[in-house]
This record gives structure tokens, sequence and C-alpha cells, in this order.
């Protein structure tokens, strides 16, 4: 039965009911049959980049869980709004469109993004925490300091002298995070190009920037890694300690997670959330996103929808001691 079919049987059974004096259940009948078809995934970026790839490792083992195929739509442009809009806005609340979320991004949108038609706060639903990749905070190998508690003593002693750099909004809160919590004062050096700030780090044109594990391994012997986000050290850079220990707990890398518009039925997200949670637990998925540097994080729809809501808190809470719109 097609599910034009379906859905006029189920709009009949209602009536009778309705006629009847009896509850419709229709609602719950639609819980039940789902999934019936194919599932999107859309992802706001090209293909190749770091949500794409996250979305292209669970996507598979995701649709054998729920005998439905998944696919992965590339969504890009407007600085991930347009994917995320498609979702949040053009899509019906029935689970068959999810978005490929990057938590820090839409947490920091209402700063960010101008002119949006969506709610990046409330329109769009955590389904599941997918994976977390690892932010390193680098400095010149040509800086005195050799720690990260070096750094805030000559940073300390020297208000005003030391800088740090970034391309991107998170880069800048995350850096904005340090110098609030030790009482530093910094200058900001904005980038444009990625390119450019890695070499800004590598060469000591800024004293320090944070920037992906990959690209701190493929800096090499020229930069010197000072601590690193996630819950253990990295065994990359086993001597480095986590924000954690030295004070930052809340301080985290880049994180995805699995969206629906907002109203999505409860069963339906219970059901793709035990799917994701099944292909985040086989070792095949492990190992891919162990390739990409990242780690499982496996987290339920209310652990999601907690760590949202504390990482948009935090940044809208730098943001405002800082002074930023």
């Amino acid at each position: 039965m097609s599910d034009a079919m379906r859905a006029v049987v189920r709009a009949l059974v209602c009536v009778a009911a309705l006629l009847s004096g009896a509850q419709c259940l229709v609602t719950g009948a639609l819980a039940q049959d789902y999934p019936s078809r194919l599932i999107r995934v859309i992802v706001p970026q090209s293909p190749g980049s770091a949500p794409d790839l996250v979305a292209r490792i669970a996507a598979p083992e995701m649709g054998r869980a729920l005998g439905q195929a998944m696919v992965v739509e590339n969504r890009p442009g407007a600085d991930y709004t347009i994917g995320y809009e498609l979702v949040a806005k053009q899509s019906p609340a029935d689970g068959y469109t999810l978005a490929l979320v990057n938590v820090e991004v839409l947490a920091l949108m209402p700063m960010t993004a101008k002119d949006l038609r969506f709610d990046p706060l409330a329109d769009l639903a955590p389904v599941a925490g997918l994976v977390e990749g690892r932010y390193i905070l680098s400095t010149s190998s040509r800086q005195p300091w050799k720690s990260f508690a070096e750094l805030v003593a000559h940073a300390r002693a020297n208000p005003g002298k030391l800088s740090f750099g970034s391309p991107s909004h998170q880069g800048r809160l995350s850096a904005l995070a340090i110098t609030q919590a030790f009482g530093l004062e910094m200058l900001y050096v904005p980038y444009s190009a990625a390119g450019a700030f890695f070499q800004g780090v590598a060469s000591g044109d800024v004293d320090m920037g944070f920037v992906a594990e990959a690209t701190a391994v493929g800096m090499g012997e020229r930069t010197r890694v000072l601590a690193v986000t996630g819950r253990e050290r990295t065994p990359v850079f086993r001597d480095a300690p986590t924000f954690a220990e030295v004070g930052l707990p809340r301080l985290r890398g880049i994180s995805f997670s699995l969206n629906v518009r907002a109203g999505t039925q409860r069963a339906v997200i219970e059901r793709l959330q035990s799917a994701a949670s099944r292909a985040l637990q086989q070792p095949e998925v492990k190992s891919q996103y162990a390739k990409i540097g990242m780690d499982t994080v496996n987290d339920g729809a209310e652990a999601a929808a907690a760590r949202f809501a504390e990482t948009a808190k935090g940044y809208a809470e730098i943001a405002k001691k800082a002074g930023l719109q």
C-alpha cells in the first residue's frame, strides 16, 4: 500500500472513530509506521567537509537499523542557514528530513547571523549527539612559554601585549573564555581565512589560537600544544592537559548532532535516537570517526538538548561580558 493510500485509510478510520465517540489515534499510528520511506539528512556544507563526512559515516548504519535508506543531501550556503532553515521551516515535522548540526555554529547563530527566518534555539530539536572533535590551543614554538600555565603568567605580567587570533566566531569566543576566566588582557586579531591564521600562529604573529587536532598535527614542530578540549587527554598530544584540568571544564571542541524540526513526535525521535546509538556502537563506525579526528559521543535526545542549551548559554555569557553584539 502506498503512503497516500495509508493516509486515506487513517483519515477514514479517524472519521469513523470520531462519529462513534471514540478517540482518534491517527498520530500514534503514524509514529508506529515510521519509517515507511527514505529519510534525508541535510548537510549545510559542501561534500567532503567535516559535517558531510560525519553524516556519511553514520547514515548507512542508521539506515540499516531503521530498515529504510538514509541519504545525505548537501545544501551549502549562507553560513549554514540555508540547510538549517530547510529542516526548521520548509520540511514537515515527520522525521523524514534531518539536519546534521554543528552544535557550536547553531548555538552562535543568535549572535552572528542577521535576518534569520528560524529560531536556532527552538526550531531544531536534537535527536542524538554524534561526535566531538578536539580544539587545540596552539602557540608558536618560538614563544618563551612552554605550558598553558606559563602562557597565563606571561600574559598577566604583560597586559595588552599578547594577542590571540581566529578566523571563526567559535575560535574567538573560546579564546575569550580563557582571557575572561584568568583575567587576561589580550588583543584580538581577526583573520578572514583559515590558512593565513594557521600561518600567523606558526610564525608567532599572534601568540595563541585554536586549531583542529588534525591541523595541529600538520603544523608539526612549528607550533606547541598548550591545552586540548575533550573528556580525556588525546593520545596524539599526551603531555597537553585538557581544559578541564586547567580549570575550564565548559570549554569544548567542535561537536555534531542530528536534529529534526521541532514538533516531531517523541516516538519518531526515539526511533531515530535508537538507530543513531546502535550505529555509534559499531567498531567500524568508531574507527572511521577516529580517522577524521572525531570521538563518538552517543548522547540521547535529552543529553544532546542539554549540551546545546549549555553551549548557547555559555557563548551568550562570554559575548555579553566582552560587549560583543
